[in-house]
């Protein structure tokens, strides 16, 4: 392909964005939610927590009559009870009288504070308090942590350990996930014949799988169209990616079966590694064509299919931790291509030193394993000097 028959990343985006493929959601207990994307906002149901408790062990009373409290003037009350965290029903005290409580107690009618242990002392059911408490102290409020509607979950965003807990608080017990699945095969006839090791796929498969979407490995085919075409129409699954036979070459037959049954939207990016990334739409799903080498699917995988999934089924991603470094070695870059190129950060945590670890090529493992992040060189650029001031997009992993 020529250059000129290349899309420019941003105008493939773009172009894509207005697709709106269809994704399943299924209602889950809260546990197998964990790392799923929400389907839905979610908001808590009641106040957290639900009435007026005791953050500390200790007595429950009227802050008003400790004002003066002091180690030679205590506050003296009558203990009028205990409060438990299973304590039920009304209890109240009145003036001159305190309950013992224990953390989590509820604060009883005509009490307003917590006196501590330590500013304490019991003899019989006499009390006395040796500094004064304020109205509210050691007391969480009906609501503090958690008002009732406040949003717990925005649509799209990932499910965490916090939010199961803020969920269970707040008496939610079931989930709606976005049960987008993503299915994977990979062609060519050097790995049907063993010649060629497919890492590219249980790469691809790990890197989703790793941002909480569920990939399913498919295998690999012969280069037939007639084996792919069966192939693709008998996996199930929301998202199609399709690894090698995406190039202008005589026997890629993947680009010429999506054109003939399907609908191509761009073939062939104006990036480097995965200049040879296409999507297309065949049955209503999406199909990614993708480089059978690992580094070139999997540098598409992030900038090209994690963006457009974002965009349509509205996943919220973590943002890229960005950090600046100084370039240890110049990076020579092709005019009209934006190339990610893999690098190292060494020394100062402030300004660490930046080296590329290849420039060139699809297919490096060393590069991956031994990456820290990416530098970007922008398809206007023709490189970038040593020495200068570079953005490392750290990875996600």
């Amino acid at each position: 392909m020529e250059l000129e028959s290349y899309t420019p990343l941003d105008e493939a985006i773009k172009r894509s964005s207005n697709l709106r493929p269809e994704a399943r959601v299924v209602a889950v207990n809260l546990p197998h939610a964990l790392g799923h994307y929400s389907a839905r906002e979610i908001k808590s149901l009641v106040d957290f927590p639900r009435f007026d408790r005791s953050a500390m062990d200790g007595y429950a009373l009227r802050s008003q009559e400790t004002i003066s409290s002091s180690r030679t003037n205590p506050s003296t009350f009558t203990i009028v009870g205990d409060i438990l965290p299973s304590t039920e029903g009304k209890f109240s005290i009145g003036k001159g009288e305190a309950a013992r409580i224990t953390t989590g107690g509820k604060i009883p009618e005509g009490a307003d504070s917590v006196a501590m242990l330590e500013d304490a002392s019991v003899s019989g059911n006499l009390l006395s308090v040796y500094a004064p408490t304020r109205k509210y102290q050691n007391v969480s409020l009906r609501g503090e942590d958690l008002k009732k509607g406040f949003v717990i979950i925005r649509k799209g965003e990932r499910i965490v350990p916090p939010h199961i807990a803020a969920l269970m608080e707040t008496g939610v017990e079931e989930v709606e996930i976005l049960n987008l699945r993503v299915g994977i095969l990979s062609t060519g006839d050097e790995l049907i014949s063993g010649n060629v090791i497919n890492t590219t796929q249980p790469l691809l498969n790990g890197f989703f799988n790793w941002i909480g979407l569920e990939a399913v490995m498919h295998g690999a085919v012969k280069d037939d169209m007639e084996e792919i075409r069966r192939k693709i129409r008998e996996m199930d699954e929301d998202v199609i990616i399709v690894t090698g036979g995406s190039g202008p070459g005589e026997f890629d037959l993947l680009h010429r079966l999506l054109e003939r049954e399907g609908k191509i939207i761009f073939h062939g990016l104006r990036i480097r590694p995965g200049r040879t990334t296409g999507l297309a739409i065949l049955g209503g799903r999406p199909v990614f064509i993708l480089s059978g080498l690992p580094v070139a699917a999997l540098i598409s995988a992030e900038n090209v299919i994690l963006e457009l999934l974002s965009r349509w089924y509205g996943i919220s991603l973590n943002k890229r931790v960005i950090r600046k470094g100084r370039l240890k070695r110049s990076i020579v870059n092709t005019l009209g291509f934006r190339s990610f190129v893999r690098v190292r950060l060494e020394g100062n945590d402030d300004e660490p030193n930046v080296t590329p670890l290849r420039t060139t090529g699809s297919g490096v493992i060393y590069s991956m394993v031994s990456a820290d992040g990416v530098v970007v060189v922008d398809e206007n650029s023709e490189g970038i000097e040593e020495g200068n001031l570079v953005d490392v997009q750290m990875l996600r992993w």
